[in-house]
């Protein structure tokens, strides 16, 4: 089929059934009225990009905006998601185009970040995306699953989606200084955290905070169960966390417990900070399987900006020249000087010869920590060209936690 006419636009008013349309056949879903009432209700259209052939809406892909944290500095954040194209149309560049197209409108809007999950990590790495924060997976059978300890006391209190602001101020809490968090708002704690549309209907979450002896509030867990594969003429249950905040060991423990009486369910799964300790508070860690799954990956979209709001944690003054290949965003490509001195970051360009040389993919993994200089420069991922600035990189690139960010987008 000839391409007689395409356009590459930001998503109107009026464009909301067409883009529903791509986004559901795209997924091998149906479109569904409910979807498209609650997207018209929370989505602005000028948060979507859309490829039109020959007047039809074929391809989109929407950035929701969203503040990450990083130690205590607040970081104007896209999240990519979904990228959507009809069978047709694909691998005809349209996605390519839209994808910059939609980093082009990040620049403007001040989201230094962007993010996106996937599993075609060759896709996206060929548009600057790397793998850029961590996680830990469980798995167990309840009723195999036996604590060391036990909770001092305390009860959960059951919570629903008008109650988002008492688990917010736990979330915050829990995240003030962490490094990845977004910023969650009303609209995210009700329609991504405390339940989720699921196909074509939206399904609310079971939700409790663990309250102290004290009567104080110090943790929750958010979690729904849903189908396995049916075994014989039983359908197996599987109980998946979907959020979980401790701010006490005691709320920790007593939060499990309280997951733990969920044994009739066949299996209760999580996602959790990579350094989290569950498998050790168990009386036998080996009937907890584990994997590592993937977080997001990540991209920097404006290097000046970025190094800006990245907070510098750095024992003491540092400075690297690092020439940064960057073939799709043109303000990035070229050498930079990156300095960090009394907990501020700062880049700008220079002439100067460079010290590393590294793509915009090398660079999303070292600035939020998932990927250590020294780990870079002996794996490929930077090639070094002065030995006395890896030291400077190591500290530049610091960091006092592992990348982690709970929510999926």
């Amino acid at each position: 089929m000839a391409l007689v006419a395409i356009e590459f636009r930001q998503m109107t008013a009026d464009d909301y059934e067409q883009v529903g349309n791509v986004e559901a056949r795209a997924f091998y879903n149906k479109p569904s009225p409910e979807r498209d009432a609650i997207t018209r209700d929370l989505i602005p259209p000028d948060w979507t990009v859309v490829a039109e052939v020959d007047g039809r809406i074929v391809a989109a892909v929407r950035t929701v905006p969203h503040v990450r944290r990083m130690h205590g500095a607040k970081m104007g954040f896209g999240a990519v998601g979904p990228v959507s194209c009809l069978a047709p149309y694909r691998r005809r560049g349209l996605v390519a185009r839209l994808l910059v197209l939609a980093m082009e409108k990040m620049r403007e809007r001040n989201q230094v970040l962007s993010g996106l999950h996937t599993p075609h990590d060759s896709l996206y790495r060929r548009f600057g995306w790397e793998r850029g924060e961590s996680k830990i997976a469980y798995s167990f059978g309840p009723k195999d699953v036996r604590l060391r300890f036990r909770s001092a006391g305390g009860h959960t209190d059951g919570v629903g989606e008008a109650d988002w602001q008492r688990v917010d101020r736990l979330f915050q809490e829990k995240h003030r200084n962490a490094n990845g968090p977004f910023l969650r708002g009303e609209q995210w704690w009700k329609y991504a955290v405390l339940g989720h549309f699921e196909r074509d209907k939206f399904v609310d979450y079971d939700a409790v905070v663990w309250v102290d002896r004290d009567g104080a509030d110090q943790g929750y867990v958010a979690y729904t169960n849903r189908n396995m594969a049916p075994a014989g003429q039983w359908i197996p249950q599987e109980v998946w966390i979907r959020d979980f905040v401790a701010l006490t060991s005691d709320a920790y423990v007593g939060l499990w417990e309280h997951m733990l009486t969920h044994d009739l369910a066949e299996k209760i799964s999580v996602e959790m900070h990579p350094a989290d300790p569950f498998r050790h508070i168990c009386d036998d860690p080996f009937n907890v399987q584990t994997r590592e799954p993937d977080g997001a990956m990540i991209r920097v979209v404006d290097v000046e900006k970025a190094f800006e709001q990245r907070p510098y944690l750095g024992t003491r003054p540092a400075s690297v020249v690092a020439r940064i290949s960057d073939r799709h965003l043109p303000w990035n490509d070229g050498a930079w000087r990156i300095e960090g001195a009394e907990g501020q970051t700062r880049a700008e360009r220079t002439n100067a010869a460079p010290d590393v040389e590294m793509d915009a993919n090398a660079l999303a993994a070292l600035f939020t920590g998932f990927l250590r200089p020294a780990v870079a420069v002996t794996t490929g991922f930077a090639r070094l060209n002065r030995p006395e600035a890896l030291p400077e990189m190591e500290q530049l690139f610091a960091v006092a936690d592992a990348p982690f960010c709970p929510d999926y987008y």
